[in-house]
């Protein structure tokens, strides 16, 4: 058997971009300087919970207008205070 030719849809011909609109020069000295991404200063750490505590825990963060990964950190830092651990966790 022979293969049939795709279906021809011409009313979905693409369009062609439009061009971009013009960005006003900057001087090389009035660049605004780039902050790294959190990412390129943070260090990336995997945390694996019981899948019971993780929807409890995503529960909780809806119920308190909060975020699971604050929760979480605020849990690490209060562990490390308690143990003596004066370094920053939170990445600024």
């Amino acid at each position: 058997m022979s293969k049939k030719a795709p279906p021809s849809y011409p009313s979905l011909a693409v369009a062609p971009a439009a061009a971009p609109a013009s960005v006003p020069a900057v001087a090389p000295d009035q660049q605004p300087t780039r902050s790294p991404r959190m990412r390129d200063r943070a260090d990336q750490v995997v945390l694996y919970l019981e899948p019971a505590g993780h929807k409890a825990l995503k529960q909780y963060a809806l119920g308190a207008d909060r975020k699971v990964h604050d929760l979480l950190l605020e849990a690490v830092e209060e562990w490390a205070a308690k143990r003596g651990i004066r370094e920053q966790m939170r990445v600024m």
